[in-house]
């Protein structure tokens, strides 16, 4: 953390240090718990919540921090962004910020290939920086952001708030379920999660059998009740939210 570069060096008031570590963890655990909390209402909790910090970085990123010197210097040692990053920034505009970013990437491109001389094996020396080199900021963002809630959502599975209000929601979606069932040490928990999504998947596949039957001609006066959305709450359940890797 931040704060633990400020100790001194001959461990003076290590203790005190290490108290205020503790208690700062706290705060942003007990604020990423609400946020899950509240999250649950709105499907995957995790998708939701990754989906929705990252966009506040790109928002924060083009307000504040384009002319950030260590942000631009991983921006360039990336070659910019993944191609989902790079439109998701797009379609918030400004052009003015993005412009200077691009521009400083289109230098550092064009310096790159006119130092590639023309050769099979040289030419083959630029995407490969791009690849395995750096990694796009956001998507470094965003898994972070994906390990915190992770982290949370196990640390305070038992708590019988988050325990309910879980039960009672859109749950995980498949990816994230993967995730945490991978990550979690705690048999009983692991095999709660199974049965609880296990019997989300049953009440999904229920209604989907209910819509597909109300397309009959047969029954299609019926109408529909919440079945009608059931098929777009399969594609969430079983790939995550969109524009999410």
């Amino acid at each position: 953390m931040r704060f633990a570069k400020n100790r001194p060096e001959d461990g003076t008031n290590d203790f005190y240090f290490k108290r205020v570590e503790v208690f700062c963890y706290g705060l942003m655990k007990h604020t990423i718990y609400f946020n899950l909390l509240e999250a649950l209402k709105e499907g995957c909790p995790v998708c939701f919540l990754v989906r929705k910090s990252t966009k506040k970085f790109m928002d924060d990123f083009l307000y504040e921090s384009v002319n950030d010197p260590a942000l631009r210097k991983e921006i360039k040692e990336s070659l910019g962004f993944c191609n989902r990053h790079a439109w998701q920034l797009q379609k918030l505009g400004d052009g003015f910020g993005q412009s200077i970013i691009y521009e400083d990437l289109a230098k550092t491109v064009f310096n790159k290939l006119n130092e590639i001389k023309v050769s099979s094996n040289n030419l083959k020396t630029l995407l490969p920086d791009r690849k395995s080199k750096a990694t796009c900021i956001f998507c470094k963002y965003e898994k972070d952001a994906q390990d915190r809630y992770i982290f949370v959502f196990i640390e305070n599975f038992n708590d019988p708030e988050f325990r309910y209000a879980y039960k009672d929601s859109f749950g995980l979606c498949l990816p994230h379920l993967e995730m945490v069932i991978r990550r979690c040490k705690n048999q009983e928990i692991v095999d709660e999660l199974m049965f609880v999504e296990s019997q989300k998947i049953a009440k999904l596949s229920e209604e989907l059998k209910e819509f597909i039957r109300k397309h009959d001609y047969r029954f299609s006066k019926e109408g529909f009740d919440k079945e009608k959305a059931a098929w777009i709450r399969a594609v969430e359940k079983l790939t995550g939210k969109e524009d999410l890797s």
